[in-house]
């Protein structure tokens, strides 16, 4: 294959100290001075290094012109199988993860961001600005969307087939359509395949987790002189990761502790181990007594008192501290009820198979039809039922009593005649978790045409039909309304106990209780009985069908002085249909948590666009190569859904250009308008309802939990970008020299009116520093707390990213002992920013992950990849590194300016520790002939077993969009070619 070099790295951190080019230095320096003393290579290794070389000039997705004449001027990334044999990843998704210009926010182990959403995807998002603003290609063509939000999943196609994945890291939407704000991967894959190949591989943890097995196998032929036929397919099964307890740095239960500002010498944010709840327990906790005006009697004597498993009363252990929610120390531990469902890693199986037929129907003529199937199967849990505010009244059943007078809770009130009820926190994990089962299944078929007019003229035209069919489902899923009737227990005239409510005078009260059993509140006493009442099976569906017919005509208009003047133009339909429904329940709104919803709507897209090379000169003196390259689109967006049309226009382009002086040296640049159009979930899409803990800023600092809202909005305009990059190409020439490869761009991408949910904890904190958009979001009840917070998709003002991409390579042959190639990458973002009426909040730099806020991006990523080949045997050591940062743009800590005990977002430590990652594998040829190959190969991720950075985080605690949960793993595995 060919490949232009095209990538990146950065060069310096937002406190200005050189770390990436010490970092650079440190990987790079042994492989230098490897070279200084290597001897000449041999004739066979040199004619293998140009063969290599010449392998790196590929025709690149920058551009939608064939056979460019020159290397397109936006940035574009190779990634190769080598990268996946040499680290032994098992998807194309894993790979690219592994780029420092992606954010990993959509895997199975980053489920606690969205437990309720699409689980165990693979789903790419370049700068970290969402997955929805890169567009995800196949062989150039859209696939099919994986989700409602448009996004693909790229569990959906088997990597054995891969030959490459482009990376274009820049604004492509004049090129290649809506949602390429943030660049554009193609993914292309072997249509030509000779033979047949295949794969086996396990792994599992140190920890005796984890397991994975991965099973693929592809083979192509000629049918005949004209005919050529391609099968591949890939089985995966991953047995995921229990929850926070699997893990010792999880079960320190790292949270953040909050408290009203400077109240005991302390700030108001605490981020802290051995955090446990104060106002719930597994058996239940009494936190308040109320008179029948629901008014808190302070002498009741009732605050405090628990209960054993059997309902047995004893004292409630308090930590040190206590504050609505949680408390430092005490009991509890390794039962935090606001966690403990949620998986470090959900299990998936999938499958993927993917075939096409190729026909030279003439010389000049090809007809292809592509198929594709694929499945993912992936299991998560929602939160079991919890209420630290649930009314007992006094004439409960259930109601304990005890010989010790202080915890004789019926005793307490037969004294205290004034208590009408009292407030008891409480999991039901007798009850358990809601078990989540997912199923998503994508089906494609491409029918194409392509061809020669002449020796100057290409064309080629498809018709795609793509469907996906996703289902899931949640058991043992609580009722909110069933819970609340079924501890709300009393006597009837016989002396039974059953629910209040069927006793009730009015009949649509006593119709709605209907099959109501009553729950013993205290310790874990529910039946069966009652547990099958207060819970149920919620269900989402989602149909998408897509439809997109296509057509493209490139080729030399003219030939001028310096080259031709090459155009490409085309024009594509594409239609995106997507239907969903839900159980009768989640529609309306009544489990305690995942919710699904109706979902109907549809977006027809007309566009076309021209794109033109223009070469200015060539092969003169400090001019080697100068060209431009422009391209504009027009689209027109079709929309409907919710009892609602309208319609959108938009227009996007592109100009760049490329100056060559030197053979050696290339500088490039673009300029670009792109558009991202709102998707059918965006504008018709569910409502769900979730629960979240956040910090009240604008009530002292207090901790609560809300109802988060979360759903579409149809009238969301499309977002705008402007986009330019800027960057140098370094290839020299000479013996030394010539085996170095270097590239640094600059980025910089500002999208106007950006969609998205902003997270309960920014509304919330917005809302307090005065952009009052965001309060009319919030609810409070008449005590002034937080009851709901409505976080919908909306055109939020502004995002921003700023950056360097740099990629270093080099190949040093060591003689007899085989050669050495180094490859290094690295992201530099010097801002990634969200504003809005109270003004900015800069994200670079944050790595820590609380629930309710946007995630953040490291300052920069480093990723280095060094091989060594000496046949029969390849070694390759793989590095990630990412530095030190900051929990939550929100906080100000001690060693930050403008730190304060008393204010508001004061913390403890607003610090997260770097964190650096090893990998090794060990590949050993054990057949090598000129048709047959087979390789042994054996692995360890993580080799230093590096645990994630104690701080709180979506799953309880750490990172998991950063930072590896699992620990240490060995995989090993065999592959052959034939």
């Amino acid at each position: 294959m060919k490949g232009s070099f095209e990538t990146v790295v950065g060069v310096r951190a937002k406190n200005g100290t050189s770390l990436i080019a010490l970092a650079l230095a440190g990987l790079v320096w042994p492989a230098l001075a490897a070279a200084q003393e290597a001897e000449s290579p041999a004739p066979a290794a040199a004619e293998q290094m140009a063969e290599a070389d010449a392998d790196m000039e590929i025709v690149v997705t920058g551009s939608r012109i064939a056979r460019s004449g020159f290397s397109a001027p936006t940035p574009v990334s190779v990634v190769g199988t080598e990268r996946l044999e040499q680290r032994a990843v098992t998807n194309i998704g894993d790979a690219l993860n592994e780029m420092p210009s992606f954010r990993a926010t959509n895997g199975p182990a980053a489920q606690g961001l969205a437990q309720n959403g699409y689980i165990g995807g693979r789903i790419l998002d370049l700068r970290g600005l969402g997955a929805v603003r890169t567009l995800t290609l196949v062989d150039g063509k859209r696939f099919v969307p994986s989700t409602t939000q448009s996004t693909v999943d790229t569990n959906m196609i088997p990597s054995i087939l891969l030959e490459r994945a482009e990376v274009v890291t820049g604004g492509a939407s004049a090129a290649y359509g809506s949602d390429a704000v943030a660049g554009v991967v193609n993914l292309i894959l072997n249509k030509k395949m000779e033979g047949i190949k295949g794969s086996a591989q396990m792994g599992i943890s140190k920890y005796g987790d984890d397991r994975d097995t991965l099973f693929s196998l592809a083979g192509g032929t000629a049918l005949n002189d004209r005919l050529h036929l391609v099968v591949g397919g890939e089985y995966q099964k991953n047995d995921g990761v229990g929850n926070c307890q699997e893990r010792d740095w999880c079960r320190e239960e790292w949270l953040n502790f909050g408290r009203p500002p400077g109240v005991t010498g302390i700030p108001a944010n605490n981020i802290l181990p051995n955090i446990h709840p104060s106002t719930i327990s597994r058996t239940g906790v009494i936190n308040s007594a109320r008179n029948a005006s629901g008014a808190v009697i302070a002498t009741a004597g009732l605050k405090g008192i628990t209960f054993n498993a059997d309902g047995t009363p004893r004292l409630f252990q308090y930590g040190s501290l206590v504050n609505n929610f949680f408390m430092i120390g005490g009991e509890g531990k390794g039962q935090d009820g606001y966690f403990d469902a949620i998986p470090l890693k959900s299990p998936t199986e999938r499958y993927s198979v993917y075939g096409r037929l190729t026909w030279d129907a003439t010389d000049n003529i090809t007809a292809g039809l592509d198929f594709s199937y694929g499945r993912l199967k992936a299991q998560h849990f929602s939160v079991e039922y919890k209420n630290a505010e649930t009314v007992i009244l006094r004439d409960n059943p259930y109601i304990p009593t005890s010989t010790d007078p202080s915890l004789n809770v019926r005793g307490i009130l037969d004294a205290n005649p004034s208590i009408a009820s009292f407030r008891l926190g409480r999991t039901y994990n007798d009850i358990g978790y809601g078990h989540i089962e997912a199923d998503n299944q994508t089906y494609r078929v491409v029918a194409s045409l392509e061809g020669k007019l002449s020796d100057r003229w290409n064309w080629d035209a498809y018709y795609q039909y793509g469907h996906n069919d996703f289902r899931s489902e949640t058991s043992n899923n609580a009722v909110a309304a069933n819970f609340v009737r079924a501890v709300n227990a009393v006597r009837d005239g016989s002396g039974n106990i059953v629910c209040r409510d069927l006793l009730s005078t009015n009949p649509a009260t006593v119709a709605a209780a209907a099959g109501c059993v009553p729950i013993n509140p205290f310790g874990n006493q529910v039946s069966a009985a009652a547990r099958d009442y207060v819970t149920a099976t919620a269900f989402q569906t989602n149909v998408t069908k897509e439809h997109v017919l296509a057509a493209n005509l490139s080729g030399e208009l003219i030939d001028l002085w310096a080259g031709p003047l090459s155009v490409a133009l085309g024009g594509e339909f594409r239609s995106d249909k997507v239907t969903g429904d839900a159980d009768a329940i989640s529609k309306s709104l009544g489990f305690f948590a995942g919710n699904g919803s109706q979902i109907a709507g549809r977006i027809d897209v007309t566009e076309g666009y021209v794109e033109a090379e223009l070469p200015l000169a060539k092969d003169m003196t400090l001019l080697q190569e100068l060209s431009l390259n422009g391209a504009v689109r027009r689209t027109h967006y079709k929309r409907e859904g919710a009892g609602t049309e309208s319609s959108v226009n938009a227009t996007t382009w592109k100009l760049g250009a490329v100056w060559q002086p030197v053979e050696w040296l290339r500088f490039r640049g673009t300029k670009s308008r792109d558009i991202r159009a709102p998707n059918v979930s965006e504008l018709f899409g569910p409502t769900t309802t979730a629960f979240g803990i956040l910090t009240d800023r604008a009530n002292a600092g207090a901790q609560t939990q809300a109802v988060i809202l979360s759903g579409a909005n149809p009238l969301l305009i499309p977002e705008k970008a402007d986009s330019w990059t800027a960057g140098v190409v370094l290839q020299p020439e000479g013996e030394f020299l010539g085996r170095f490869r270097a590239s640094v761009d600059y980025y910089d991408i500002k999208i106007d009116d950006a969609i998205g949910t902003l997270g309960q904890q920014t509304i919330a904190d917005r809302c307090f520093a005065g952009a009052t958009e965001f309060c009319s979001l919030i609810t409070r009840d008449a005590s002034n707390t937080i009851t709901q917070i409505r976080d919908v998709q909306q055109n939020v003002n502004q995002l921003i990213t700023r950056g360097w991409d740099v990629e270093f390579t080099y190949r040093q042959p060591l003689g007899g002992m085989g050669d050495l190639d180094v490859r290094v990458l690295a992201t530099i973002v010097d801002d990634l920013i969200t504003k809005d009426a109270a003004g900015s909040t800069d994200r670079a730099g944050m790595t820590g992950m609380r629930g309710g806020t946007v995630p953040g991006i490291p300052d920069y990523t480093l990723d280095g990849l060094v091989t060594w080949t000496n046949d029969p045997i390849t070694l390759s050591l793989h590095a990630r590194y990412i530095p030190k940062g900051i929990y939550n743009t929100a906080f100000v800590g001690p060693d930050q300016p403008g730190y304060s005990i008393t204010a508001t977002n004061s913390s403890n430590t607003n610090s997260v520790p770097d964190a650096t990652y090893v990998d090794i594998l060990a590949q050993f040829d054990f057949l090598k002939e000129e048709s047959r190959k087979a390789t042994f190969y054996v692995g360890v991720d993580n080799l230093f077993d590096k645990d994630p950075p104690r701080v709180p985080g979506a799953n309880g605690t750490g990172n998991n969009v950063l930072f590896n949960p699992v620990g240490q793993t060995y995989k090993a595995g065999i592959r052959f070619t034939y």
